[in-house]
């Protein structure tokens, strides 16, 4: 990108397919969500165009609620909830659906 002098743009895809709430534990929040979404915020912000979360379970619109107001709104817009997919990441970025 820098021989181009072009901006390269990456899209994030979150397969949260058959993630039960056993699993969407607090430490699932502490241990993988919350540095995630640090990392995005903080070193990536410029480069990360959509962050797409596949088939999210009842529970994220729960756990969405709280952990909204600690994001920017930078981050709030590129966030895009994408239900009943059918496929893993890999399908919904090969099908296009990363833009």
């Amino acid at each position: 990108s820098i021989e181009l002098g072009e901006m390269a743009y990456l899209d994030e895809v979150c397969d949260l397919t058959n993630l039960t709430l056993r699993q969407f534990s607090p430490n699932f929040v502490r241990n993988v969500m919350k540095p995630w979404l640090r990392i995005t915020q903080s070193f990536y912000p410029e480069t990360t165009r959509r962050i797409y979360v596949l088939n999210p379970p009842a529970i994220v619109s729960v756990a969405w609620n709280l952990v909204t107001p600690l994001l920017s709104k930078g981050t709030l817009e590129k966030v895009r909830f994408v239900r009943d997919f059918e496929g893993s990441a890999d399908d919904f970025c090969a099908r296009g659906k990363c833009v």
